[in-house]
């Protein structure tokens, strides 16, 4: 199946029903603005035209879709689509636009111009803005680039509801120049010439254009960029923003070479007609050649000044504003380019930033803060004004604020970084400076959480590797049991020795039994930290009282002595703390059992950690030095079978434990029995 069929097919689940003909055509509802020529707009008929009106024709034609389009002014147009009641718009794609519209990648650059009074200087790149006027519109897409391009232009600017308004604040001198997309202004110098207002020659490319879909039509803007991807590749859509994105001044230069043409078309065709009918086919075939070739001629020479412009802009554009940049590459953390005004800055030479890896900069910035800010940057995809510290060359430490984005440079991602000293602004304003420290206190903050985090992660999963392996490890033993003596089995049975057979049998059922005791002790394991916990008051002297008494009732053989104490009352959850003294009740009971007067006793006391609780008995005991493993489950202190158990006691007492926040404790000795203390008192915080 081709990729066209599969684009089709993608946006046919979006916007058809179930079971409708397959020939029948799919349709998607395209909101547009009536007054953005040339990229989309009515004619003297009112039907639609432009940039986009060709390029939903391309798209419709790969997409297998047919689109209804609605032309209307803007503000109707998003209403509509904020609405459901449009399902795709191209617009200038806006941080704030992304909290409601899903953008695909830009696929065009609306033209903007420095529109001024006769006879005044041209700036030649944005460091050329910096203390003028500036009209501009009040719109949300320039409010953004204010933001953003323009955020090292100090203007002041003058807002103004309309590009006709925005001209005549020129005009006024109530601005210097307007800065206005060529889409609006234009239009309306050619109208009236708008007071004899002229546009510069700089072309600035400030803003991306791009489709955009309503939140949760995934599907569709993938669709509609998998088939811009593919005009791109086949050269279709260059060639549309060639026939329909020229300035209005290119424009007129065409206009006149198209002039000079007609007359030399006119004069051609005199000539010839004075000619053999042969002599004027060879001329006419010879001019239409010459046409071809001088209109290629024009068409090449205009896309390479235009690629010059762009690419001396952007040069300009980074290297000279006053804002301080960088540009670094991800993954290896190099530092691609800096600009003169973050050299500045930092007060250091070229090499000893551009080509250096980010953590060689530690001079200048601290080496966890800066991970937290690549952390972030990977998780949000972008920074907007973090506070940042950072130190000159000269040792002074300057309070920062720094916005950065991802961007894609010859096929490789890039991280785009705009630094901004406030240092002055928070010395002069003290509410300023008190917001300004709690911010990086906030962060601060996050960071060590962010750390803590980790360290635990660590630590967990440390723990659930030696968890595993011992698992998998002590697991084996009965499988191999159960292995060695089928072997035995088999080999008895093909002899004819029943009797024998049958013994090996026993011990075959022994190690299932012994298997499935151990996994019936791992889901009680598991089930501890799952369980939700529920504190209540607790008296821990009835509840030790009665797991004694079940204890005892299914154990008649054992013979200890337990001797409970007043136990203080804690606040926990009564039914895990009653399985932390089923558990250290039971090893009591049964480690003491081979003992000659068994004894075990229960009691408890309070310090500045929290409330203890202590069980003791004179039983076997066992030799700390082997006790590394303690709390890990099916870990034996005691060789062969002498007692029964899985090992996993000790396990489930510890997690109730962790799981209350308190901490346990063992210590014993060889023939002389254990002490167990635990305590379900959550850790005290530090102070500070």
């Amino acid at each position: 199946m081709s990729k066209r069929h599969l684009l089709g097919g993608a946006v046919a689940a979006l916007v058809v029903e179930q079971g409708r003909a397959a020939a029948e055509p799919k349709r998607l509802r395209y909101g547009g603005d009536a007054g953005f020529a040339p990229f989309e707009s009515l004619d003297g008929q009112g039907r639609p035209q432009g940039f986009q009106i060709d390029l939903l024709a391309d798209l419709g034609a790969l997409m297998g879709v047919q689109f209804d389009i609605a032309l209307q002014p803007w503000a109707q147009t998003e209403a509509a689509f904020r609405q459901g009641r449009v399902d795709l718009v191209a617009m200038v794609d806006t941080a704030s636009r992304r909290q409601w519209a899903h953008f695909a990648r830009g696929h065009a650059t609306p033209a903007m111009a420095l529109y001024q009074r006769p006879g005044q200087a041209q700036a030649q790149s944005l460091q050329g803005l910096v203390g003028l006027r500036i009209a501009v519109l009040d719109r949300e897409a320039m409010r953004d680039t204010l933001g953003t391009w323009l955020a090292g232009v100090p203007g002041p600017f003058v807002k103004a509801a309309d590009a006709r308004l925005a001209l005549l604040a020129v005009q006024q001198g109530l601005a210097d120049v307007a800065l206005l997309p060529r889409a609006y202004a234009d239009p309306l110098l050619a109208k009236d010439n708008a007071g004899g207002l002229v546009a510069s020659h700089l072309n600035l490319a400030l803003q991306a254009y791009a489709f955009a879909v309503a939140p949760g039509q995934d599907a569709l803007r993938a669709a509609l960029q998998q088939a811009l991807d593919q005009l791109e590749g086949n050269g279709r859509l260059e060639a549309l923003r060639q026939r329909w994105l020229s300035s209005h001044r290119d424009l007129a230069q065409r206009a006149v070479l198209e002039q000079g043409l007609s007359r030399q078309r006119s004069w051609t065709w005199g000539l010839a007609g004075a000619s053999a009918l042969a002599v004027m086919a060879l001329g006419g075939g010879l001019w239409w050649r010459g046409r071809r070739i001088a209109a290629e001629r024009q068409r090449r020479a205009e896309v390479e000044a235009a690629l010059l412009r762009a690419e001396d802009l952007l040069a300009r554009t980074f290297a000279h504003h006053p804002d301080p940049m960088l540009i670094v590459e991800r993954g290896s953390g190099l530092v691609r380019d800096a600009n003169a005004a973050l050299l500045a800055l930092l007060a250091a030479p070229a090499e000893a930033v551009i080509g250096r890896a980010l953590a060689d900069l530690d001079r200048h910035v601290d080496g966890a803060a800066l991970h937290h800010l690549v952390q972030s940057l990977a998780s949000d995809g972008a920074l907007a004004a973090v506070p940042l510290r950072l130190r000159r060359g000269d040792g002074r430490a300057l309070d920062c604020l720094v916005s950065a984005d991802v961007v894609e440079i010859d096929g490789a991602g890039h991280v785009f970084c705009i630094v901004r000293d406030i240092s002055e602004q928070l010395a002069g304003d003290a509410a300023l400076r008190s917001a300004y420290d709690a911010l990086s206190e906030q962060l601060a903050q996050s960071r060590r959480e962010l750390e803590a985090a980790r360290e635990a992660q660590a630590r967990a999963e440390g723990s659930l590797n030696e968890f595993t392996r011992t698992v998998a490890h002590d697991l084996k033993t009965p499988l191999h049991a159960v292995q060695g003596f089928a072997g035995l089995l088999r080999q008895r049975l093909v002899a004819g020795h029943v009797q024998e057979a049958l013994k090996h049998t026993e011990h075959i059922e022994r190690a299932a039994r012994r298997m499935n005791s151990m996994i019936d002790s791992l889901a009680r394991l598991a089930q501890v930290a799952r369980q939700p916990l529920q504190r209540r008051p607790v008296d821990m002297r009835q509840l030790a009282q009665d797991t004694w008494a079940l204890q005892s009732s299914s154990h008649p053989e054992r013979r200890a002595e337990c001797r409970i104490e007043d136990l203080l009352p804690t606040q926990a959850d009564p039914d895990l703390a009653a399985q932390v003294w089923q558990n250290l009740l039971e090893n009591a009971a049964k480690y003491s059992a081979d003992v000659a007067q068994p004894k075990v006793r229960v009691d408890s006391w309070r310090d500045e950690r929290g409330t203890w609780y202590r069980v003791t008995d004179n039983g076997d005991g066992f030799d700390m030095a082997r006790a590394q493993a303690l709390f890990q489950p099916f870990q034996r202190m005691h060789a062969g079978g002498r007692f029964e158990g899985t090992g996993v006691g000790l396990s489930v007492v510890r997690r109730i434990v962790d799981h209350h926040g308190g901490e346990v404790r063992l210590r014993s000795a060889p023939g002389v029995g254990t002490v167990a203390e635990f305590t379900l008192d959550p850790a005290p915080t530090a102070p500070g």
